[in-house]
């Protein structure tokens, strides 16, 4: 895993941090090879000093144009990708200081990528407990697939950014340029 990790706690306000009950850290295995493949991890945490996680959370994480993700999973997570979007939703319990079981994204790298490119996300608690379908990756407000539509969260989300950098394709050894 590279050094290239971001955490947020709680909302992230003009590069501040702000205290809030949930952790969200990615780190990737970048810099990634144009026309490849790579991973992200994320990991919720329970803040210390917060109640724990005691509700059902919910991440969703934003990949650009780029980044495909083709795979998306964890211990105890139920998740969905749907376009560049996956989204992951746990009943899941910690107490504080302690973290969720990984969720690991493996994403497949378009052949005209290139430069740095920043994928986002965010964790949230739910505060019904209706976890039959996962949230809807693609909706902002934490929309839930199935008959309950309406998806309430608790305190602002944790948010988080990382950047990877994209390296040209590597050349098959003995080709000449």
């Amino acid at each position: 895993m590279t050094a290239a990790a971001a955490t947020a706690v709680g909302p992230s306000v003009s590069g501040a941090e702000l205290p809030g009950d949930l952790i969200l850290t990615t780190v990737h295995d970048g810099p990634f090879e144009a026309g490849g493949a790579g991973t992200f991890s994320i990991d919720v945490t329970a803040a210390p000093g917060s109640a724990g996680i005691t509700r059902p959370t919910e991440v969703a994480y934003h990949f650009p144009s780029g980044l495909t993700p083709v795979s998306a999973s964890g211990t105890g997570w139920r998740c969905r990708i749907t376009a560049r979007v996956v989204g992951c939703g746990t009943r899941g319990l910690v107490a504080p200081g302690f973290q969720l079981p990984r969720i690991t994204v493996g994403v497949a790298v378009s052949r005209n990528a290139s430069g740095t490119l920043t994928a986002s996300g965010r964790a949230v608690h739910a505060v019904r407990d209706g976890m039959e379908d996962v949230v809807d990756p693609s909706a902002e407000t934490g929309t839930k697939t199935g008959t309950e539509t309406a998806m309430e969260t608790g305190p602002a989300p944790a948010t988080v950014a990382s950047t990877v950098q994209i390296v040209p394709a590597a050349r098959p050894t003995g080709q000449n340029g």
